[in-house]
């Protein structure tokens, strides 16, 4: 299990004081990247040799607001049947309570083929030695937007998105699917759970966002995220949202 520090930053609060969800998610991924780096298996290690690191499936639950102050992060992985690599995380403030948790599904892909690889043929041995249990798996079907929509909006995916890929990073799909929402459908409401199923990659294009309102209570949406010119679909999402008090 790897273990770091993070430092809650102003600019990383909402109008109410609470850390935003996208620094979650962003603490969360550099968290990550530490981790794989450390072992030598970093999206720089991995590019050297021809390969990437593509995700699938995330899920992100968050249990209660934070403010400033210390947020510890813990993650570990295991891979599953040789094909994707599981990474789970623990958010926790300084009292010692778990904040957030997530978990995610990572393939590795041949960049010159575009095609996946199995991980014992892409990881050293240090990968499948550090391994742990993950217990929880994300497997059911995501909640489908359908052919009608409460909301749309379009997002030009903006430079500072992009990841080492060229890519659209996968923190900036659950921007624009809580910001397709409008803010009189949310009001005194914040994500406390975040769901994503990553089908293809995004550059520097513009994405369409179609939203449908899926329950009340709690409230939750689908959404569905296509390159706006081909149509093709990259991504769907679920976002439940709960009162924050």
């Amino acid at each position: 299990m790897f273990e770091r520090v993070f430092s809650v930053p102003y600019y990383g609060l909402d109008m109410n004081g609470r850390v935003k969800t996208s620094l979650l998610l962003q603490l969360l991924q550099e968290a990550a990247a530490l981790h794989a780096g450390s072992i030598g298996i970093g999206v720089a290690d991995m590019q050297s040799r021809d390969l990437t690191w593509v995700l699938r499936r995330y899920l992100v639950r968050v249990r209660r607001s934070a403010g400033l102050g210390d947020l510890t992060i813990r993650t570990w992985f295991e891979p599953r049947k040789n094909l994707m690599s599981i990474r789970a995380f623990d958010i926790i403030d300084g009292e010692g309570d778990s904040v957030a948790d997530a978990w995610s599904g990572w393939i590795v892909v041949d960049l010159k083929r575009g095609r996946p690889v199995r991980l014992d043929r892409a990881l050293p041995d240090e990968y499948f030695r550090l391994a742990e249990p993950v217990k929880e798996d994300v497997t059911g079907p995501m909640e489908e937007v359908g052919g009608s929509c409460d909301f749309k909006d379009t997002f030009r995916v903006r430079r500072y998105e992009l990841d080492l890929n060229g890519h659209a990073n996968h923190t900036a799909y659950f921007d624009w699917a809580v910001e397709s929402v409008p803010d009189e459908e949310t009001r005194g409401r914040a994500p406390a759970e975040l769901e994503a199923e990553y089908t293809a990659p995004v550059t520097r294009e513009s994405v369409t966002v179609r939203t449908r309102r899926v329950s009340e209570s709690p409230l939750k949406f689908a959404h569905s995220v296509t390159i706006t010119g081909s149509g093709i679909v990259a991504a769907k999402l679920s976002t439940t949202w709960a009162e924050t008090g």
